[in-house]
């Protein structure tokens, strides 16, 4: 069987037709699945989970909470001894939008911290689109050395 090199052209962007079908559909059945599993969680599927990093130091929790298209001043951070919440609003580009694959509500998340913390003493920045928020440890656990008599 011999093949042209049309032939081979057009069997080429069909298969990468197909694939990109496919792809999109993966796609769209993951969105449907994580929505799901978001709503399950107490999510909204109005709006973005946002992607945490949580970090660990002897004295302190770090969550770095990525928030792109929005300022600091459409953060609500919420913490209380075992949780942190948070809710962004986005700002909309002045823009056509050919493709929008984040919630045009925003974000919103909430975690359970793995130990307790001091909300009174919570810092938090923004810059660059991280929220970074420093979560003081309840207990902080050193070790003593005891004198044996």
């Amino acid at each position: 069987m011999t093949t042209n090199s049309s032939d081979l052209e057009h069997m080429v962007n069909k298969a990468a037709v197909e694939a990109a079908r496919m792809g999109s559909q993966v796609h769209q059945r993951a969105k449907k699945i994580f929505d799901q599993m978001s709503s399950d969680m107490g999510g909204s599927k109005d709006f973005d989970m946002p992607s945490i990093d949580l970090l660990e130091t002897n004295e302190e929790l770090v969550a770095l909470v990525a928030l792109p298209g929005t300022t600091k001043d459409m953060i609500d951070l919420k913490v209380i001894e075992d949780s942190l919440a948070i809710s962004a609003i986005t700002t909309p580009r002045d823009m056509t939008y050919l493709s929008r694959e984040t919630s045009p509500n925003g974000f919103k998340r909430e975690i359970k911290l793995p130990e307790e913390i001091k909300p009174e003493q919570v810092k938090a920045s923004y810059e660059n689109g991280i929220l970074e928020i420093h979560l003081p440890k309840l207990a902080v656990v050193s070790a003593q050395r005891v004198p044996v008599d």
